[in-house]
């Protein structure tokens, strides 16, 4: 067998064992997680279309005792969308790794990604909208 075809072979054995486990068998999981990459990417999508490149800094960090209090390049505010998706990423490793053991955590788990996923979408827009 050539390299590449022993790349697929193990991509695809990779593949079979990620769709074998509980946790994707569930629906109640695979809903909760396809709802939070949802909302992660929808973030992101707003971002790119609404974020312009300008010449000048924008409030990058908000205080509620001071407001806007730091300013940075307009890319800065890709920050939000990413962090909401690598929660996102890190909440559905650790949900996949506890379901054995506790479903109720890996429910938590993924619903917590949600919220964030939420609390992201406003935010974003925040920034968006002041900038």
């Amino acid at each position: 067998m050539n390299r590449f075809a022993t790349l697929r072979m193990q991509a695809t054995n990779a593949m079979t064992s990620w769709r074998q486990q509980r946790l994707f068998q569930d629906k109640l999981s695979v809903s909760l997680l396809i709802t939070a990459i949802v909302l992660n990417v929808l973030n992101i999508i707003v971002l790119i279309f609404r974020i312009r490149p300008t010449d000048y800094p924008v409030p990058v960090h908000y205080s509620s005792l001071k407001s806007f209090d730091m300013l940075g390049p307009w890319y800065d505010r890709y920050w939000i969308g990413v962090f909401g998706l690598a929660v996102t990423l890190v909440n559905a490793w650790l949900a996949l790794a506890s379901f054995q053991r506790s479903r109720i955590a890996s429910f938590f788990l993924l619903a917590g990604s949600i919220v964030v996923g939420i609390f992201c979408i406003i935010i974003a827009n925040a920034f968006v909208a002041v900038a």
